[in-house]
């Protein structure tokens, strides 16, 4: 990996995308940075808040002339988005440099561990379950295990704010994910600190969690907060997708609703919870600003990857493969974040 060539961030000027540049900018304070996307003018924007070290560049990912023409000049790809996720990864191995994604799809996800012997060959590494969840929701999996080295059962909740800094299509892809189930179902066993209604998302591969940590199932499942909302936002969840802009336009009344009730904006809990027989195991992390959160992780990995001698992990690989949690928890420690 040729390290004197700047770093692209695909989506630098998004929600997720300007927390992964700030940090970016702090953990690797010797490289230069592009930020890209189909808007020139909002990666210009976006770049001009940061010094010299930072630059913008225009790129299309549906466009094969437009990779071309941005990839071979620089040394590691950080997608934050996931149109065009296939087309940046095949571009990557021909170009011979790694790239990270930040999609959260598992289809997505899976495209690209399809690509596993491409990559190898080309002596390239294709990082995907980057971010909150796949991602931190990965690394709380591995760790719970350890602790509960039978684990027959894992159950994985993503506790999110209805309102917030979450960018249109992490909040699509949210309502989109609702959307795909009849109704909310009661977790069974119950978890006290969860709540009785759960709307079943898969936020990871569930089956290569599964066969990975040698466990017999893995559940997943999104918690909308407050609490109470979980079950109307799954009903409407036909009525708003792909329609992010209402939301938008309702966000003033929700803020004022959550301030009524209490309730911190922008929260988000992870749980990680093992099961064996009537002994349980339970990991959380408790923070704010999902959107940064995710930033951080995409940056953390990013340094760990640049950072790794030229013979170092290559193929289809994880966050939690080269991220610890003890590495994640102190940057999310700065934020605000607890580890419980």
């Amino acid at each position: 990996m040729q390290k004197t060539k700047p770093i692209l961030v695909v989506g630098g000027y998004g929600a997720v995308g300007r927390y992964i540049v700030q940090h970016l900018h702090t953990l690797l304070p010797h490289s230069g940075i592009v930020i890209a996307g189909r808007s020139r003018d909002k990666a210009e924007a976006a770049a001009r808040k940061f010094d010299s070290r930072v630059s913008a560049a225009q790129v299309d990912l549906t466009s094969q002339d437009s990779i071309a023409t941005v990839f071979p000049t620089v040394s590691l790809v950080i997608l934050n988005t996931e149109t065009g996720s296939e087309n940046a990864a095949r571009a990557c191995i021909d170009h011979g440099i790694s790239m990270i994604s930040v999609a959260a799809s598992v289809p997505v996800m899976q495209a690209i561990g399809n690509l596993d012997d491409m990559a190898k060959a080309a002596n390239v590494a294709l990082v995907t379950e980057v971010g909150l969840a796949p991602g931190l929701l990965n690394i709380l999996a591995r760790e719970v295990v350890t602790r509960l080295p039978d684990t027959r059962h894992l159950d994985l909740v993503v506790q999110l704010g209805l309102i917030g800094e979450h960018g249109p299509e992490a909040m699509n892809w949210t309502i989109a994910r609702a959307n795909e189930v009849e109704r909310a179902v009661i977790l069974d066993p119950p978890f006290p600190d969860v709540g009785r209604r759960v709307i079943p998302v898969d936020f990871v591969d569930r089956d290569k969690m599964r066969k990975d940590l040698g466990v017999e199932t893995v559940a997943s499942f999104l918690v909308i907060l407050p609490r109470w909302t979980t079950t109307w936002v799954q009903r409407l969840a036909p009525y708003v997708v792909n329609r992010t802009g209402l939301l938008a336009r309702l966000e003033p009344a929700l803020k004022a609703l959550t301030k009524l009730t209490g309730m911190r904006e922008n929260e988000m809990v992870l749980v990680v919870r093992a099961r064996s027989g009537s002994r349980r195991e339970t990991l959380r992390i408790t923070g704010e600003n999902q959107s940064r959160v995710t930033g951080i992780a995409a940056a953390r990995t990013a340094e760990r990857l640049m950072t790794m001698p030229p013979d170092g992990r290559t193929g289809t690989i994880g966050m939690a493969d080269i991220v610890s949690l003890e590495d994640i928890m102190k940057d999310l420690e700065r934020i605000g974040c607890s580890l419980a």
